[in-house]
């Protein structure tokens, strides 16, 4: 029997965190961990609110503060007053968390090119437009039709 859809796309997500969360060791950044995905996940180079990124993430803001802390703490994001209303915060990248995002980044970009190898390019482009057109929103943001 084929896997399920379920399956593929939660393989393909497994396979894909493995890959970056290695990259991001070997580039010394052994102190994030999957449970810093919520987070990094939903912060944008821009950095966000944290009641958007557990909108973002289907959590609550609590878990989200939590999570803030422990990475304030490991010195990759930072907490600004939010220049929009002066009683919230922006959660910020430091430039070492920067650093982080562009060892993520590179390594999902050479992941890519490899998929691109492997199956040629012309497939691994109609893979991706395929996938943008089913989903183009944040999953937490789809409605059923």
């Amino acid at each position: 029997m084929p896997k399920s859809l379920q399956v593929l796309l939660r393989d393909a997500h497994a396979a894909v965190d493995a890959e970056v969360a290695a990259a991001a060791t070997r580039a010394g950044f052994s102190e994030l961990n999957p449970g810093h995905h919520v987070v990094l996940r939903n912060l944008g180079e821009l950095g966000a609110r944290p009641s958007e990124m557990a909108a973002a993430a289907g959590v609550t803001r609590q878990a989200i503060t939590k999570v803030v802390d422990d990475l304030e703490r490991r010195g990759v994001v930072r907490r600004e007053p939010d220049p929009v209303d002066g009683r919230g915060v922006v959660v910020r990248y430091t430039e070492r968390g920067l650093e982080g995002l562009a060892v993520a980044r590179r390594r999902m970009a050479a992941m890519e090119a490899d998929f691109s190898a492997r199956i040629g390019a012309d497939r691994w482009a109609e893979v991706r437009i395929a996938l943008e057109i089913l989903f183009p929103e944040h999953p937490k943001t789809v409605r059923p039709r």
